[in-house]
């Protein structure tokens, strides 16, 4: 983009929101190859919000904030003397504009005409296809969409959220610790569940994970395994076998699917019983975070009998291992349900 040249080294202050329940945070903003770079203080990576999804909202007080599109409770301000920044977003933002693509009579026709064809292909051929064709070309902040309509179904079998303040804060800085800000996390009083993943990156928490255990890398190993998960076992994928093609064509156009489909899903989804994560795998990811496993492998299994290769492979390693929350936080996670 010829016009990001003259701002790729700029910085700039700001405070930054994960969410309106979420504490404001001091951060440093950096404009990136094709997005908004923010970290802390000690230049962790807290976020990154791409230029071509940007969106500018005016608060209350007349201040100019700016979040994902189609996320206004995520919210960055600017420092009040920060006006280069302000001014390069813009432009920025004027110049991504500038290139999309203007649909016009043609465009439409060939989409109406695709769509026409992949309806028709719909009805002769295998659904698998049309599956496959929707999860290729839906952007991610549908799926996202998509992963909120499920989730708030999902809460009627494992009940709302828990919300209490500290407890968000504490579950913010262990999401940030293993540096997997990409997810959503909550964590629901029923213990029906352990961890499991939903369409739109999100991971639900049983409060047993965070109640139960003294040590936060128990939970970290839940987590972990649940991103492999993730990756081998598409939700998404999942819910579109449970939609018929005419949702999964009102999907393309915006449309969530029926209620009953959500929540059919949702309902299956908690039954299904989940895949075995390859331990050697899992392993990596501890590793690259530096967080032992041993905690995790004995919550699994007592005996140590069906974690034995990553038992091993930890006390033969010698690496050092960091907590992946420190104890005044681990014990604010621990009454975010009230507990």
């Amino acid at each position: 983009m010829t016009a990001l040249t003259q701002y790729q080294r700029l910085e700039a202050t700001g405070i930054w929101r994960k969410s309106a329940e979420a504490q404001r945070l001091d951060v440093i903003i950096s404009i990136g190859e094709s997005s908004l770079v923010i970290t802390d203080i000690n230049e962790k990576p807290l976020a990154h919000w791409s230029l071509a999804a940007l969106a500018v909202i005016q608060s209350k007080d007349g201040i100019k904030l700016y979040h994902p599109d189609g996320d206004p409770s995520e919210t960055l301000e600017l420092g009040s003397n920060e006006n280069e920044m302000a001014e390069a977003i813009e432009k920025l933002m004027k110049a991504v504009d500038r290139r999309r693509p203007k649909p016009g009579r043609l465009r439409i026709f060939s989409l109406a005409s695709i769509l026409i064809i992949v309806l028709g292909l719909s009805i002769f051929w295998l659904p698998a296809a049309l599956r496959d064709y929707t999860q290729k070309i839906i952007p991610e902040v549908r799926e996202q969409e998509m992963g909120k309509a499920v989730f708030n179904e999902f809460v009627s079998f494992v009940g709302a959220p828990c919300s209490r303040e500290l407890g968000r804060i504490a579950l913010d800085k262990f999401i940030s610790n293993l540096g997997v800000i990409e997810y959503t996390f909550y964590i629901v009083p029923s213990e029906t569940i352990e961890a499991i993943h939903l369409p739109g990156k999100i991971i639900v928490i049983s409060k047993a994970l965070v109640e139960d255990f003294e040590d936060p890398d128990v939970l970290a190993g839940y987590v972990l395994a649940q991103i492999q998960r993730e990756a081998k076992s598409n939700a998404l994928d999942e819910l579109m076998k449970q939609m018929n093609n005419i949702e999964i064509i009102q999907f393309l156009f915006g449309r969530s699917p029926d209620v009953s489909t959500l929540r059919g899903f949702s309902k299956d989804w908690i039954m299904k019983k989940q895949i075995s994560v390859d331990p050697e795998n899992l392993m990596k990811e501890f590793n690259k975070r530096a967080i032992s496993a041993l905690p995790y492998s004995y919550a699994i299994d007592v005996t140590g009998q069906s974690t034995q290769s990553m038992i091993n492979s930890e006390q033969t390693s010698g690496n050092v291992k960091k907590p992946s929350l420190d104890d005044s936080a681990w014990l604010a996670l621990q009454t975010i349900c009230g507990g």
